[in-house]
């Protein structure tokens, strides 16, 4: 059943709009298209190699690591950068970061009506704690970095896994997050910005994709720490290799043809 998932991922590449593999069937990551095309009438993506579309992979993460559908993350961190919002200094401004708190529910709306590719299943919103979340990030940004180099320079990632995961507030709420941040690694790793990130710490064990392992009958631990957190990354990438995550998450619009 494995086998026959990442056949009809890869048969159904051009149908799902976040499957992003290439012409020989390598994941691209989700940030090379995020399949929201814009008024510009340019799809959304991020260059990682510009720091503040890098900046933009840690806001998707954060605001991915709340509660609610994936599509309001999407649309929030396009907004951001459609607007030339993630410009860091910006969210050190008090009143900018108010405005953009008290008019979020607005901005949502009009922001969505504008743009196409993606139709959400829901109405998009923008949850106030994904602001205070862009505030925390700014403040830790270089440190952040600094973890990021020097978990490259010493071939060892979880340098950085521990330091962004014991940052307070990038969770819901003052909560930490920890699901997402295989996804920051492994849309890095897609993108070759940093060398030597291992593939079995780029699988994001989302409820989606748990949910998906039970049925194919795949054991994931439980996952209370980051030790576990990796040791089921690990178990993905073992049946899915560089798909990663991507046939797991698929699962739910991929079954009908299995």
């Amino acid at each position: 059943m494995i086998e026959k998932l990442k056949k009809a991922v890869i048969k159904n590449k051009d149908n799902i709009s976040y499957i992003n593999l290439d012409a020989n069937n390598k994941y691209k990551g989700w940030t090379s298209n995020f399949g929201i095309k814009l008024p510009d009438d340019e799809y959304m993506k991020l260059d990682l190699e510009r720091e503040n579309d890098l900046f933009l992979l840690f806001v998707l993460a954060s605001s991915w690591s709340k509660t609610g559908q994936w599509e309001n993350a999407a649309f929030f961190t396009t907004y951001l950068k459609y607007y030339d919002k993630n410009e860091l200094d910006l969210w050190l401004d008090d009143d900018f970061a108010n405005d953009e708190i008290q008019n979020r529910k607005e901005n949502a709306t009009k922001f969505t009506s504008i743009c196409s590719g993606v139709k959400p299943r829901r109405k998009v919103s923008f949850r106030k704690d994904y602001f205070s979340s862009v505030r925390k990030l700014v403040e830790e940004w270089n440190n952040i970095r600094k973890s990021l180099k020097l978990s490259e320079s010493e071939l060892d990632y979880k340098i950085f896994i521990n330091y962004v995961y014991n940052v307070k507030g990038l969770g819901a709420g003052e909560n930490r997050m920890r699901i997402k941040i295989p996804l920051i690694l492994r849309e890095l790793r897609c993108q070759s910005v940093y060398k030597g990130i291992p593939g079995k710490y780029c699988c994001v064990p989302d409820a989606r994709v748990k949910n998906a392992a039970k049925n194919l009958n795949i054991k994931l631990p439980y996952i209370n720490s980051i030790s576990k957190l990796l040791e089921a990354s690990g178990v993905i990438y073992k049946h899915f290799g560089d798909l990663y995550d991507i046939p797991l998450f698929a699962y739910q619009d991929i079954k009908k043809y299995l």
